[in-house]
């Protein structure tokens, strides 16, 4: 058997590859969706989305700067004056939904055989890992 490491890897790349083909067509990637998603929950400041999508973003991916560049040049998205917070634009509520359509298929898939209460099992189990091992870390 496989140790976890491997399969949470594995799994991480596979569903890259399945968002990227949902998204193909649209010219956006999953980190374009997971703003997307974010801000459809409403307005975030520029901390608060690179706090809630740190552990998505590898070293040498799309920047968010470019990420939220693409979706204003899209007008998806807006930044209020100055520093302000980014929000979704009427449009970009539009995109976001239509997005959700394709990205709802990848998680059925990716659910496939699978009952909510063993999803919710999964994560749970999973967040005390991660839990344990960051309350080892801040105890060094």
């Amino acid at each position: 058997m496989k140790p976890i490491g491997y399969w949470l890897k594995h799994l991480d790349t596979l569903i890259d590859a399945d968002f990227e083909r949902a998204l193909a067509d649209s010219g956006l990637s999953r980190r374009h969706w997971q703003i997307l998603h974010s801000l459809n929950a409403g307005p975030r400041s520029a901390g608060e989305l690179i706090a809630a999508l740190r552990p998505f973003w590898a070293e040498g991916a799309i920047t968010l700067d470019d990420a939220l560049e693409a979706l204003r040049a899209r007008g998806w998205v807006v930044r209020a004056a100055g520093d302000g917070p980014y929000a979704l634009t009427p449009l970009g509520a539009d995109g976001h939904a239509a997005v959700a359509e394709r990205i709802g298929v990848t998680r059925r898939r990716l659910m496939d055989g699978m009952t909510d209460e063993q999803y919710t099992e999964t994560v749970r189990v999973l967040s005390r890992m991660a839990a344990n091992l960051e309350s080892a870390s801040s105890a060094v």
